[in-house]
């Protein structure tokens, strides 16, 4: 009674487009790859492999497709500088066994050789109490699918970073705490959230911050060139305080992906204390709105 919760990103820009995959340990990564391609938009035609981490061909394992394991047996193995197994065979307990996977831990996918569509995937969660035979479903998305995958990527990035009706009420910038607070006041506007505050010569100003609406919650960063959405939290058949529940856990959830990206980074290791530190914001706010109960 084991599945696994995967975010899969996609490399070029993971905050925009990723999807949320859950597997069972006794599928196949086969099976998973099949679920990955159709949600990003992709087509089952060219050759792939999963690796380790976000190593792609420096991978010192490769799980490939049957037809490049099976094409590659005839090779010369003392040629090889890694491992290759077939990912029509390996199931996903295997791999995450041999591979020492974690919470957090991370694999990459490159599918097509030539035009190196790349994706990694990040273990969101450990689901003890799902079964082992759990097919590869898509439970929660971000990001349109890729439009024509032959086509060269780039176009007009000249329209809005943000879906209304975040963008009529945003700045592009940094926003004073103080506005963020008076957004409140706008009719369809429930919560806001400050996360990130920082203290300057014009007041506090906001890098990260949380907003819900009546049906829809956001986490936003403030990254180059503007504010980008990080989080989506669906409202349907919630109530006002269900919503704020799930938009906390969200901005959790983030706290722990931002501390997992800069420890790729900067090679260190930042544990649960780091992550608790950044939530002093979220649990002051909550705990400022008569929510103390949601921490």
């Amino acid at each position: 009674m084991t599945a696994y919760r995967f975010r899969v990103k996609f490399d070029p820009d993971p905050t925009s487009l990723w999807r949320d995959i859950v597997v069972g340990a006794d599928r196949t990564i086969a099976e998973f790859q099949s679920a990955i391609n159709p949600t990003f938009g992709l087509d089952q035609g060219h050759l792939w492999f999963v690796g380790d981490d976000e190593d792609y061909w420096d991978s010192a394992v490769k799980y490939q497709c049957q037809q490049e394991y099976e094409e590659s047996l005839g090779g010369d193995p003392i040629l090889r500088t890694e491992r290759i197994e077939n990912a029509g065979d390996m199931t996903i307990g295997e791999m995450t066994r041999q591979l020492g996977l974690e919470q957090y831990d991370r694999i990459c996918y490159l599918y097509d050789y030539g035009d190196e569509w790349r994706f990694y995937a990040i273990l969101k969660e450990i689901l003890s109490d799902e079964p082992s035979d759990t097919e590869p479903t898509v439970v929660k998305e971000k990001g349109d699918p890729i439009d024509d995958q032959y086509e060269p990527s780039g176009g007009d990035e000249s329209g809005p970073l943000l879906p209304d009706p975040l963008y009529s009420v945003l700045p592009e910038t940094a926003v004073p705490v103080a506005d963020l607070r008076e957004l409140e006041e706008h009719e369809d506007i429930v919560h806001v959230l400050p996360l990130l505050s920082i203290e300057t010569g014009f007041g506090a100003v906001c890098e990260r911050f949380a907003i819900q609406f009546k049906e829809t919650g956001y986490v936003l960063e403030n990254f180059q060139p503007g504010w980008q959405i990080v989080e989506e939290v669906d409202g349907a058949n919630k109530t006002e305080e269900e919503l704020l529940a799930a938009l906390a856990d969200a901005v959790r959830e983030w706290h722990a992906e931002i501390a997992e990206i800069s420890g790729a980074m900067t090679g260190q290791h930042f544990g649960e204390e780091t992550v608790e530190a950044m939530h002093v914001e979220l649990e002051a706010e909550l705990e400022r709105k008569g929510y103390g109960h949601l921490l």
